[in-house]
């Protein structure tokens, strides 16, 4: 649905986890943060 609107699918991705998990918040955060700096600007913010 989200390719469909012109936002690229990868952008958006739910975790599951608990605040112990402070280790698993913290690679799924720069797991992410590399994702998008890969995937470049957000196309629908440069119309």
């Amino acid at each position: 649905m989200l390719d469909e609107l012109g936002i690229c699918g990868e952008r958006i991705e739910m975790f599951f986890m608990t605040a112990a998990e402070a280790d698993k918040f913290v690679a799924a955060a720069n797991e992410m943060t590399e994702r998008v700096k890969k995937l470049g600007p957000n196309p629908l913010k440069a119309q």
